[in-house]
């Protein structure tokens, strides 16, 4: 009667040889597998280590086009930073460790430079101000935030949009 087909148009030996791996197979699998878990952890380990040992003077990681004029951020080490006027900025400071509440200390940064606060939210532990002001024609929008453990006790992050 022949092999059945199961209306895939192969018998079901030719199923079977399309999932079928090899012993030299699987090991080829394991190899690639463990190579790529041990790259990817490898990967978050580095991007964890950014931020320790020596404090960056000034505004030195910031992208090239960040308003540091129009957009005052809070006094301390800038951890992270990216983007761009198009798409917004995205900035991690580590407060100073006489910052006290480095949240605080951000929102005031910026109202002192005429910076109008818009919102206040929190959720558990985390804490976010929208602020907004407009300077030389644009209008910039500051969401500063604080999410503990997150990047460190006196860390806060930034996003930043303008616009006309």
């Amino acid at each position: 009667m022949g092999t059945p087909s199961f209306g895939f148009g192969r018998g079901v030996t030719g199923i079977a040889r399309g999932v079928y791996l090899t012993v030299a197979g699987m090991i080829r699998f394991a190899r690639s597998s463990s190579l790529i878990v041990t790259l990817l952890v490898a990967i978050a380990v580095l991007a964890g280590c950014g931020g320790g040992g020596d404090e960056q003077s000034g505004n030195a990681g910031l992208p090239g086009d960040f308003p540091t004029a129009q957009v005052p951020l809070v006094t301390g080490t800038v951890l992270s930073a990216d983007g761009n006027r198009a798409d917004g900025w995205s900035v991690t400071v580590q407060g100073g460790p006489d910052a006290g509440n480095v949240l605080d200390a951000a929102v005031q940064t910026l109202t002192e430079q005429g910076y109008t606060e818009s919102q206040r939210t929190s959720d558990g532990d985390r804490r976010v101000v929208i602020l907004s002001a407009t300077k030389n024609g644009d209008t910039y929008w500051v969401q500063v935030g604080t999410t503990p453990g997150a990047a460190g006790a006196r860390a806060v992050f930034y996003q930043i949009t303008a616009g006309r």
